[in-house]
C-alpha cells in the first residue's frame, strides 16, 4: 500500500536517478541543507556501496531516510526492495510531476537530474506517498497478469487460427487439433497455475486478502477482476474514487456537444485500459445473467427502450461503484432485492 507521511521527522533527503546501468544519488542534510552526491552501478553491490557511502556521510539509511526517485518501471525494481527491506521511507514519485514542480529548467544529465529529484523530495516531503511491503506483493501479480495475458494470447491464437481453417479445409483443421491438443493442454494447465500463484499471494498480505474478499461478495464480480483491480488501483490506494475508477477502466459516460450547434451522442472515452474494460464487461453480462438485482434492472431499462449496450455499459458503472463501495466500508455487499436500482 501506500500512504501519506505524517510529520514524519525525516533528517536526510535521498534523491536517486536510476538508469539501467547505474544510480546517481543526491544526498540532503535536513539540518543545514547540505547537499552530498556520487554514483553507483544498479545493482546488489552497488546498493551495498550506496549505504556504506551514505554511513560515511552519517546517515544510517533507516526510517529518518526519505528516498524519492522516478518510475522508471524494471530499473528501479530491485533498488525498492533492497531499500524497504532497511526501513528506508521509499517514494516513487511521477517524472512529470517533478518537472512541472520546476518551471523552466536548462540543463540535464543523471547528476543534476538527481539533484532536482532530491530537492522536490526536500520541498514535498509532506506529500509524500510511501510505499509499504505489499506494492512487492502488487508487483508480483503484475507480472502474473502478465503472464496470464500472454498465455491468453497464445490460446486465442492457435484457436482461431484452428477455427479458420474449418472453414475452408475440414480435413486439415482436424489434424491441426490434434497436433495442437498438448500445446493447448499446456497452456491451460499453466493458466491454473498463474492463477493459483496470484491467490497464493494475495492470501499472503492481509490487507489485500480482505479487499479480495469484499470484491467478492459483490454477486458478478469475479476472481480475474478483483485482483487485477488490486493491481491497477495500487490496492485502492489510487483510483479509489468511483468516478476516477470509471474513467479509467473507459465506462464513464462523457457528453459531446459545443454551443448550439453540435449534439453529439453520449459515449464513453477511447482513452482507457482496454484490458480492464474487457474483463468488467465479462462481469456486467455475468451479473446480469446471475446477479438479481441487475437482472432486474437490466430488464426493467430494456423494456423501457434503452439500448441494450447503454444498459450493460450502465451495469458496470454499478458495479465499480460497489466495488469502491465495499471497500472504503470495509464490509461485504449485502443483497437488497426490495432496491429499485
Amino acid at each position: 500500500m501506500e500512504n501519506h507521511h505524517q510529520n514524519q521527522p525525516y533528517h536526510w533527503i535521498l534523491g536517486i536517478d536510476v538508469s539501467k546501468e547505474s544510480i546517481d544519488a543526491c544526498l540532503i542534510r535536513q539540518q543545514d541543507g547540505q547537499l552530498l552526491e556520487n554514483k553507483f552501478h544498479n545493482n546488489v553491490s552497488g546498493f551495498k556501496h550506496l549505504k556504506a557511502w551514505c554511513k560515511q556521510m552519517e546517515c544510517e539509511c533507516d526510517h529518518h531516510t526519505l528516498c524519492c526517485m522516478e518510475h522508471t518501471g524494471l530499473y528501479t525494481r530491485l533498488l525498492v526492495h533492497y531499500l524497504l527491506s532497511r526501513d528506508v521511507h521509499v517514494w516513487l514519485e511521477s517524472s512529470l510531476q517533478i518537472k512541472r514542480s520546476q518551471g523552466l529548467v536548462r540543463g540535464k544529465s543523471d547528476k543534476i537530474d538527481a539533484q532536482r529529484i532530491a530537492r522536490y523530495a526536500r520541498l514535498y516531503q509532506d506529500k509524500a506517498q510511501i510505499m509499504q511491503i505489499s506494492v512487492l506483493t502488487l508487483e508480483k501479480l503484475k507480472d502474473l497478469q502478465a503472464n496470464r495475458r500472454r498465455l491468453l494470447k497464445s490460446l486465442q491464437t492457435i484457436r482461431t487460427s484452428s477455427e479458420e481453417l474449418k472453414q475452408f479445409d475440414t480435413s486439415t483443421a482436424k489434424l491441426m487439433d490434434k497436433i495442437n491438443r498438448e500445446a493447448i493442454r499446456g497452456l491451460e494447465k499453466s493458466l491454473d497455475k498463474v492463477d493459483e500463484q496470484i491467490l497464493t499471494f494475495i492470501g499472503e498480505d492481509e490487507t489485500l486478502k480482505q479487499k479480495y474478499d469484499l470484491m467478492l461478495s459483490i454477486k458478478g464480480v469475479g476472481k480475474v477482476l478483483a485482483a487485477m483491480l488490486l493491481v491497477y488501483t495500487h490496492g485502492f490506494n489510487r483510483l479509489a474514487d468511483s468516478r476516477k475508477l470509471a474513467c479509467y477502466s473507459g465506462v464513464a459516460p462523457f457528453t459531446y456537444e459545443s454551443g448550439t450547434s453540435i449534439r453529439g451522442k453520449t459515449g464513453v472515452s477511447q482513452f482507457a485500459n482496454g484490458e480492464l474494460k474487457r474483463v468488467l464487461h465479462m462481469a456486467a453480462v455475468s451479473s446480469v445473467q446471475h446477479n438479481p438485482e441487475l437482472h432486474d434492472y437490466y430488464k426493467r431499462k430494456v423494456e423501457e427502450g434503452k439500448n441494450k449496450m447503454s444498459v450493460i455499459n450502465a451495469v458496470r458503472n454499478k458495479l465499480l461503484h460497489r466495488i469502491v463501495a465495499v471497500i472504503k466500508r470495509g464490509t461485504p455487499y449485502k443483497l437488497n432485492l426490495k432496491n429499485n436500482l
